[in-house]
């Protein structure tokens, strides 16, 4: 109601009062929670946080794992070993758990990608009047079938998002509902001025669920590209919709127009 941003670190209702990233720390709560927990959770509508990083042991990935519905099947340890690979690239996974979803999903060996993204391409082209027209193509891999599609944006990533849409929506109405809501950019390494790392964190929402993910690279555009068609992937494979082909029908609800200016 005030309009003002809530305290995260704030003592049994924040964000991140009952949030665990230590390995020793989530083995702990997983035998006996109220070893670090001064109070259940639940009693006052918050509820536990397991967060993933170089610091993380297996429980962790288990506990996320099963948070997501997901049988862990012994690949923590192959998820931790990438997870830490990626840090020391410059990844950053305490504020994008979908992203770390998408790491453990990836390691089960009957994965498959709902879709690949083969080639991208952006083009801004100033104007006389002062103004910029942005354009993005793409072509993308469905089960096989190449979709090559182009859409104009209001800027870079808003354009490289309507064409990726362009592409799926055929094959997956269910990319209707998601509403891209939230976009933000880090940068890694200060002092290397225009040619540093940056990371982009996207938030997704699906009605009441949202979803983190990241891309990190020393160009903006390719890191964009990575956390959206991540957060794309991860609907995709939470949703129980089969792929359109035929006349199947597909969920479709509150559907909300996408916008995501870059």
């Amino acid at each position: 109601l005030a309009n003002c941003n809530q305290n995260v670190q704030a003592p049994y209702v924040g964000l991140s009062a009952f949030a665990h990233k230590g390995g020793l720390h989530v083995a702990a709560v997983e035998k006996l929670s109220s070893s670090y927990e001064h109070i259940e959770p639940g009693l006052l509508g918050n509820k536990r946080e397991i967060l993933i990083s170089e610091l993380s042991g297996r429980g962790n990935v288990r506990a996320l794992a099963a948070d997501a519905g997901i049988q862990s099947d012994g690949t923590e340890s192959s998820v931790l070993a990438e997870v830490k690979r990626l840090e020391g690239e410059g990844y950053q996974f305490e504020q994008a758990e979908g992203s770390v979803e998408l790491i453990i999903r990836r390691s089960k060996k009957d994965f498959s990608p709902s879709f690949t993204v083969n080639a991208m391409m952006v083009v801004s082209e100033a104007r006389g009047d002062d103004s910029m027209k942005v354009q993005a193509i793409v072509k993308v891999d469905i089960q096989g079938q190449e979709m090559h599609t182009a859409a104009e944006g209001v800027g870079p990533v808003d354009a490289l998002d309507q064409a990726l849409r362009k592409a799926l929506l055929p094959h997956y109405p269910q990319i209707e509902q998601v509403r891209l809501s939230d976009y933000k950019v880090r940068i890694v390494d200060p002092k290397s001025a225009t040619s540093a790392k940056t990371r982009v964190f996207l938030q997704a929402r699906d009605g009441d669920s949202s979803w983190s993910t990241i891309g990190c690279s020393s160009n903006i555009i390719e890191a964009s590209v990575e956390a959206l068609t991540d957060s794309y992937q991860l609907f995709l494979l939470r949703d129980d919709s089969p792929l359109v082909d035929g006349a199947t029908p597909v969920r479709l609800q509150n559907a909300h127009e996408t916008s995501l200016r870059g």
